[in-house]
């Protein structure tokens, strides 16, 4: 009986200092995703199923743990409505999450109906976000139009600027005499 449980322990201990100085596999290097240079990348939100974003861009980044894609370089980025170019947009970088809603640090949107030019947000604010399916929001907006001009904070707003809202609004309208030319160049599709 002794005998049995001597063997038993040198047996365990030989098995121990056996696994004890084997190699530990390391772990398995993470998926970095896919980077892409020099894109034109097409977006059909399934939110908005009329709208199409089109960016031209340095490089697209692909998180796969995120499923985001992070655009950067970007050169140009316009909404097609129904194949109708409806707006440009300009910023540093533009990040489209999973449900391809638009996270921007800042950003500048040319709305040609109606002939808006809308500063969303500054450098060391709150990101500013496109959502699909309601529109603009930014923690500060300045929007200028040939008969307006409008500031304030906390703002929200469909594409159109039809019902916006903002907190502690400054606003300055133009009226009287011809109305000024729009500076904003519409396009073809």
């Amino acid at each position: 009986m002794v005998r049995a449980a001597i063997v038993a322990l040198v047996t365990i201990i030989l098995l121990s200092v056996f696994l004890v100085t084997r190699p530990i596999p390391s772990p398995a290097t993470p998926n970095r995703g896919v980077r892409l240079e020099r894109v034109q990348l097409t977006l059909y939100p399934e939110q908005d199923p009329k709208a199409r974003w089109e960016f031209s861009a340095a490089q697209v980044d692909q998180d796969p743990n995120t499923r985001e894609a992070k655009v950067t370089g970007l050169q140009s980025g316009e909404r097609y409505v129904e194949d109708r170019l409806d707006m440009r947009l300009f910023a540093p970088e533009v990040v489209i999450d999973r449900v391809d809603n638009l996270r921007l640090p800042y950003a500048r949107v040319e709305i040609l109906k109606g002939c808006y030019t809308v500063n969303l947000g500054k450098p060391g604010e709150m990101p500013v976000t496109i959502d699909q399916r309601e529109g603009f929001r930014a923690p500060s907006v300045y929007i200028t139009a040939p008969s307006l001009e409008v500031q304030g904070k906390d703002f929200k707003s469909d594409f159109g600027i039809e019902n916006p809202s903002w907190r502690d609004p400054v606003e300055k309208f133009i009226s009287g005499g011809e109305q000024p030319p729009c500076p904003i160049e519409g396009g073809s599709s």
